[in-house]
């Protein structure tokens, strides 16, 4: 299968809020969707579309087929990853309005205290390919590509979390070299949701 990278766009936003959305699975429908997983499409769409928040297509990388994009990464320094917090929470604001934002952070208030990733590492934030695409390369390729990135910014450690229930995304991950440095379990989420948790990876990049 021949395909292409190419820098995200705000005109790939609704394939790309829908690989975003894979990306979280029910965390998604239910923090930005209210348990609506249109609602959540919807409002992902809207932040891939615009500048400067974590989801915007300016830190986005697609695999494309024959045009079509298939697959999304999306990645930054963790530093910079940092300076996005306010600018996220201004574009969210907008996105859903005074009083779904309310309830946004209500329901977002169990993730507050999870640290994804470390202050010397280059994180992937989000990466998924379409089911009907999976199995043909074009995870590892985005995954090369964020090696290259993560070098050129001068970092050293490439790292990322992945749901503990999608065993198939760990074994891609694990073979290509990053290992397992932690589990984080988030009783509240559970509780609702059925949520096991996320692993953190870690790749110390030669």
């Amino acid at each position: 299968m021949q395909s292409d990278l190419k820098p995200g766009t705000p005109e790939m936003a609704p394939v790309a809020s829908t690989l975003i959305q894979l990306t979280m699975g029910n965390v998604a429908d239910y923090v930005f969707g209210a348990g609506s997983a249109e609602t959540a499409r919807q409002v992902l769409e809207r932040l891939f579309r615009v500048r400067r928040n974590y989801f915007s297509h300016e830190y986005a990388v697609v695999a494309t087929c024959s045009g079509e994009v298939r697959g999304l990464l999306i990645g930054y320094g963790v530093p910079f990853m940092n300076s996005l917090e306010l600018p996220t929470a201004f574009c969210m604001l907008r996105a859903f309005g005074a009083l779904r934002y309310a309830g946004f952070l209500v329901r977002a208030l169990p993730l507050t205290g999870v640290k994804e990733a470390e202050e010397d590492e280059y994180f992937i934030a989000h990466v998924a390919v379409l089911p009907a695409f999976q199995g043909n390369g074009l995870g590892t390729r985005m995954l090369i590509h964020a090696e290259e990135a993560a070098r050129e910014a001068g970092f050293r450690k490439l790292s990322m979390t992945v749901d503990v229930e999608n065993q198939r995304a760990l074994a891609l991950y694990m073979r290509t070299g990053f290992k397992l440095i932690q589990t984080i379990e988030v009783p509240a989420l559970r509780r609702r949701l059925g949520f096991e948790g996320i692993h953190r990876l870690r790749k110390i990049l030669e």
